[in-house]
């Protein structure tokens, strides 16, 4: 892994859904106080080309003011992972297993209690989706790539984007079936060209985008920095 650390000014406000999204009690977490109505609003607006899991709602922010309204219910959405946060690892029925996503790689969901280290961080080996998820959740993009469809020097240069920025992360993710995939919380954008510009179009907005982050505020360093083979 080669982590490398970017600066980031801090957000305007953080979003009062921090209370719903189950990981109040992480170091560097959100604290759920904020309004959050007022700073959604001013993120970036999603990307042509991008698969949303949001539905007619559009992003986190959206979905999940509609579920406090009682609007829908998680289990209505077409995506019930978008608004899916629970640590299976703390709950009295695990079994010790990591979950199991059917997206794959994921784009959200409830996960692992330990995010991945994603602070511009290249790991040289597959990462529990579980952990990785949970990064995501952060306000991260996990970028992945299929080992047999990218050639080296290409993998190169993606680390060099990635490492280039604070919340993201890259890794292997073998039999994805698409040379690059991009994912963040409800989002998706693949392709199979390693030099696609709209790679870093998505870095450019998806990390710590205010209406697709469950987390503002939360960290990226301090987590699981270990590969685990799939």
């Amino acid at each position: 892994m080669r982590p490398l650390h970017y600066r980031w000014t801090a957000l305007a406000a953080a979003l009062a859904l921090g209370a719903l999204a189950g990981c109040a009690s992480d170091p560097g977490g959100a604290d759920g106080e904020a309004a959050a109505e007022s700073t959604a609003a001013s993120a970036p607006s999603a990307m042509d080309g991008v698969e949303s899991f949001y539905g007619e709602y559009g992003d986190y922010v959206s979905v999940m003011t509609a579920i406090q309204d009682g609007k829908v219910t998680a289990e209505e959405l077409e995506y019930p992972f978008v608004a899916q946060q629970e640590h299976v690892d703390t709950l009295n029925t695990w079994d010790g297993q990591s979950p199991v996503y059917e997206l794959k790689p994921p784009a959200g969901g409830s996960h692992l209690s330990v995010w991945q280290t994603c602070t511009g961080s290249v790991y040289d080996g597959p990462i529990a989706d579980g952990n990785a998820v949970h990064s995501m959740e952060h306000g991260a993009v996990w970028l992945t790539y299929d080992p047999e469809l990218v050639e080296p020097a290409d993998v190169e240069a993606l680390a060099l984007l990635i490492g280039a920025r604070d919340y993201s992360l890259m890794s292997p993710y073998p039999g994805q079936g698409v040379a690059v995939s991009l994912q963040s919380w409800g989002n998706r954008y693949q392709t199979e060209d390693p030099s696609d510009p709209k790679i870093g179009e998505y870095l450019d907005t998806y990390v710590l985008n205010e209406r697709f982050n469950p987390e503002p505020n939360a960290t990226c360093s301090g987590g699981v920095t270990a590969t685990a083979p799939q």
